[in-house]
C-alpha cells in the first residue's frame, strides 16, 4: 500500500512522510518547499519528493511586494493554492491513497477518485467558515475592524474539497464539530491527533524555583491572549513570572502595549531552543479562541508541564481535565486566573498534573501517529481486501 502526501508549505508534513517511509508505505511527496528546508528535521529520501520550489519562491515574492496590502495578500493566497493544485495534479501518479492538505487539493482530489483510489483531505485547522465567524466576534469585541482572513474564493473551494474527498483528516474534535457545523457527514472524518519529536522535547532540571507561567506561539487576537493578560492583571502573588513567546501581531500591539507591565516577552527563539524555556517554567497557558492542534502543547507536555488551554485549542484530544492539566471556556480570564492560582497554592497538584502530562505526552510520538493513522484507514476500509500494516 502506498500513499501519496501533497502539501504546499511544511507544516508537519514531513514528520509524517518519514514515518511513512519508515514504514515502506510512501509512494511520494509533493512540495513547493525548498528541499533544505523541507528535510531539515527528518532524513527524508529526496527521490520521493517532487519539489515545486520556484513556485514557491514566486509566492514568496508576490508576499513581499503586493502582498502586504491586506487584498493583494487574500488574492494571491487563493490564486496560489488554485495554482499549485493544478500543477501537482499533474505529478500525483498512481497512488493507492492520497493525503493532500486543504485549500490546494481539489483537482487532486478528483484525480485520484477517478483512478479507483481513495482520496483524503487535510484539515489542519476549524473549518474556515466556522474561524471567521469566531474571529469576526472577537475583533468587534476588542473594538476592531474585522477584515477578512481568507478570500471567499478559498472558503467555496474548502468546501467543495471536503464534499468530494472519500475522508477528511483532523487532528482533533473541534476540527471535526466546525466541519459537522457546516454540513460535511460525520462518516468521513478521522480524527488522529498529532505527534511531538520526544527526542527533541523532554523533560530538563528547572534552574530556579520561580513560578512562571508560559505561552508560545503568535501573539494577536485568534490566540486569546487578552484573556491571559486580564488574569494577570489581577493576580497578586510573589516570586511569580510571565513569559510570552511569539512573534506579535501587528494589530495586537496596543493590548501588548497596555499589559506591557504583567509579562517578559522574547521575540523569538529556535526551535530546538524551546525545550530550556518549556523546562523552567511550570504551566503553560494557550487560551486560544480557534485553533486544529497546537504543537506547542504536547512540546510542553513532553518537558513535564501541565496546560491551561481551551476546548477551542484543540487540545481535549491530549489533555484531560484535572489529569493534565485544565480545560477553561474561551473568553475567560477569570477560569485562567483561578487555575494559575490554583496550582500557585497547591504544589503537590502541580506536581501529580506535570506529572501526568510528562506520561501522556509519550502516548503521542509520531510513531504512534502513523499507526493510529494506519489503524483507522484499516477500520475504514476493513470491508474492503486491502489493509495497510506498520513495522514494529
Amino acid at each position: 500500500m502506498k500513499i501519496l502526501l501533497v502539501c504546499a508549505f511544511k507544516f508537519h508534513s514531513d514528520h509524517v512522510a518519514y514515518q511513512l517511509q519508515k514504514n515502506g508505505l510512501l509512494y511520494r511527496v509533493i512540495t513547493a518547499y525548498p528541499a533544505p528546508f523541507y528535510c531539515n528535521r527528518e532524513p527524508l529520501d529526496k527521490s520521493k519528493i517532487i519539489f515545486l520550489t520556484p513556485f514557491f519562491m514566486f509566492y514568496w515574492l508576490l508576499i513581499k511586494t503586493i502582498g502586504r496590502i491586506h487584498y493583494f495578500q487574500l488574492l494571491i493566497n487563493w490564486l496560489m493554492s488554485a495554482a499549485f493544485d493544478r500543477l501537482a495534479s499533474l505529478f500525483v501518479g498512481r497512488p493507492d491513497i492520497s493525503i493532500s492538505w486543504a485549500w490546494s487539493s481539489y483537482y487532486i482530489i478528483k484525480k485520484i477518485k477517478r483512478q479507483g483510489k481513495i482520496a483524503i483531505v487535510e484539515k489542519c485547522g476549524s473549518f474556515n467558515k466556522h474561524q471567521e465567524k469566531i474571529l469576526k466576534e472577537e475583533y468587534e469585541r476588542l473594538g476592531y475592524t474585522y477584515r477578512r482572513h481568507v478570500h471567499k474564493r478559498i472558503l467555496e473551494r474548502e468546501h467543495k474539497e471536503c464534499e468530494i474527498a472519500d475522508y477528511i483528516l483532523c487532528p482533533s474534535q473541534y476540527v471535526a464539530n466546525s466541519l459537522t457545523e457546516y454540513g460535511i457527514k460525520k462518516e468521513k472524518i478521522i480524527i488522529v491527533p498529532y505527534g511531538v519529536n520526544l527526542d527533541l522535547f523532554k523533560k530538563e532540571k528547572k534552574q530556579d524555583d520561580v513560578f512562571r507561567v508560559i505561552f508560545v506561539g503568535n501573539i494577536g487576537v485568534h490566540k486569546g491572549l487578552i484573556y491571559l493578560f486580564k488574569a494577570l492583571e489581577k493576580l497578586q502573588l510573589s516570586n511569580f513570572e510571565c513569559l510570552l513567546i511569539g512573534k506579535i501581531e501587528p494589530c495586537f500591539i496596543t493590548y501588548f502595549n497596555q499589559y506591557r507591565k504583567y509579562f517578559e516577552y522574547i521575540p523569538k527563539i529556535a526551535h530546538k531552543q524551546l525545550r530550556y524555556y518549556y523546562s523552567n517554567a511550570s504551566v503553560l497557558v494557550f487560551p486560544s479562541l480557534d485553533e486544529g492542534f497546537s504543537l506547542v502543547q504536547l512540546e510542553a507536555m513532553a518537558c513535564g508541564l501541565p496546560v491551561i488551554t481551551t476546548f477551542n485549542a484543540g487540545a481535549s484530544a491530549v489533555v484531560r481535565d484535572n489529569q493534565e492539566g485544565f480545560l477553561v471556556p474561551i473568553r475567560d480570564s477569570e477560569a485562567i486566573k483561578e487555575k494559575i492560582e490554583f496550582l500557585y497554592n497547591n504544589p503537590h497538584e502541580l506536581k501529580r498534573l506535570a506529572e501526568n502530562a510528562l506520561k501522556r505526552a509519550k502516548e503521542f510520538s509520531w510513531d504512534n501517529y502513523i499507526e493510529k493513522l494506519v489503524n483507522e484507514l484499516n477500520i475504514l476500509k476493513q470491508r474492503d481486501s486491502w489493509g495497510v500494516k506498520v513495522n514494529n
